[in-house]
């Protein structure tokens, strides 16, 4: 982080990001599990560094459900700029969308409206799988909210 030195609580968290990565947290949640294996980071140190990492694009912010900022370590190679993302709204969960479908509505947006899409940015919000068969009364495996992110893949 632009010159600044590494502290344990940082080193704890960045290894704590890089073990679960891709997996959606709040700064209380990350605080949390932090405690829960013996590392103490305070809020407001974890709030800083998740933040200045957003910046500098190693993890992704987003609301999550019920509008809590939730924070996500990406690789490099995670290049969330060629799609779009949707969001259980119950869950939390965040799953990447590659599909032909939005490439298209994105290029029709583009060229018959003048508005370029930010797919990176682009969420579509609703209720996931697990959840709407949970609310059906169906049988789900837990609790339906593994909060880790998928990838829905259509042609």
């Amino acid at each position: 982080m632009r010159g600044e030195y590494s502290t344990r609580q940082k080193r704890e968290l960045l290894k704590f990001l890089k073990e679960h990565e891709l997996e959606n947290f709040s700064v209380d949640e990350v605080v949390l599990r932090l405690r829960e294996r013996g590392a103490s980071v305070g809020r407001s140190t974890a709030y800083r560094y998740l933040e200045a990492l957003a910046e500098q694009g190693s993890v992704r912010k987003y609301a999550g459900a019920q509008g809590i900022t939730q924070y996500q370590s990406v690789s490099d190679s995670d290049d969330c700029s060629r799609h779009f993302h949707m969001l259980c709204k119950r869950c939390g969960t965040l799953m990447h969308v590659d599909c032909g479908l939005m490439e298209s509505l994105s290029r029709h947006i583009a060229e018959h409206h003048g508005f370029q899409l930010d797919a990176r940015e682009t969420m579509l919000v609703g209720v996931c799988e697990k959840c709407a068969q949970k609310d059906a009364g169906g049988e789900v495996d837990g609790d339906g909210a593994d909060r880790t992110e998928g990838r829905h893949d259509c042609v």
